[in-house]
C-alpha cells in the first residue's frame, strides 16, 4: 500500500494531536457551553408557546379555507357538508367541527417541537389546549359567527379533545418511530 502526500501530512497531524499536552478550556468556556446545554436542555416556555401558537393558528387559517366553521372560510358552498350539517345533530356537529378544527394544528405542532420543547410543555398542555381552544373561540365570534350556547360549549369541548388527541398522536409517533 502506499502513502499519498496528504495521509503523510493527515498521519503526522494526528501524531502532533497525540503529542501535545492536554489543556482544559477557560472558565467563560465552561460557563459559555453551560448555558448552551441549559437552554437547550430547558428552553423558555414563551418560545415553545410561540412555535406552537404559530403552527396552530396556520393550521386553523387553512382549515377555515374549506370548512364552513361558524360561517365563515370559503367552504360555505360546500353541499355535502351542508348535508351533513342538517342531518348530523347539532351536538355532535358542533362536536366534531371543534375536534377537525384543532386536530391538524395539534398534531403538526407536536410533530414541530423538539424533545427538550415537548418535555417542558407537557406540564402544562391541558392548561394551553383549553386555553387556545376558548381564545380559537372568542376569535371566531369576534369575526361575525353566528353563536349558540349549545353549540359553543361543544364545539370547545370538541376543540380541546382534538388539541388533546392530535398532540398526543404525535408524540406516540415520534416515540415509536425512534425505537
Amino acid at each position: 500500500m502506499v502513502e499519498t502526500k496528504s495521509e503523510k501530512a493527515l498521519l503526522k497531524e494526528f501524531a502532533g494531536f497525540i503529542e501535545t499536552k492536554p489543556t482544559a478550556p477557560g472558565e467563560p468556556a465552561d460557563e459559555a457551553i453551560l448555558r448552551m446545554i441549559g437552554n437547550d436542555l430547558r428552553p423558555t416556555r414563551w418560545k415553545i408557546y410561540t412555535k406552537l401558537t404559530l403552527v396552530e393558528v396556520t393550521t386553523g387559517l387553512l382549515t377555515l379555507t374549506i370548512c364552513p366553521q361558524f360561517g365563515l372560510g370559503l367552504g360555505q358552498h360546500n353541499e355535502f357538508l351542508h348535508a351533513l350539517h342538517i342531518a348530523a345533530p347539532p351536538v355532535i356537529f358542533n362536536l366534531l367541527c371543534g375536534f377537525l378544527f384543532m386536530i391538524l394544528g395539534a398534531t403538526l405542532g407536536g410533530l414541530f417541537l423538539n424533545r427538550a420543547e415537548i418535555r417542558s410543555f407537557c406540564n402544562n398542555d391541558n392548561w394551553y389546549f383549553a386555553v387556545y381552544s376558548i381564545l380559537t373561540y372568542l376569535t371566531l365570534v369576534t369575526l361575525g359567527a353566528e353563536v349558540f350556547v349549545l353549540r359553543s360549549l361543544t364545539w370547545m369541548l370538541g376543540a380541546m379533545l382534538g388539541n388533546l388527541f392530535g398532540f398526543g398522536a404525535a408524540i406516540r409517533l415520534r416515540q415509536a418511530m425512534i425505537l
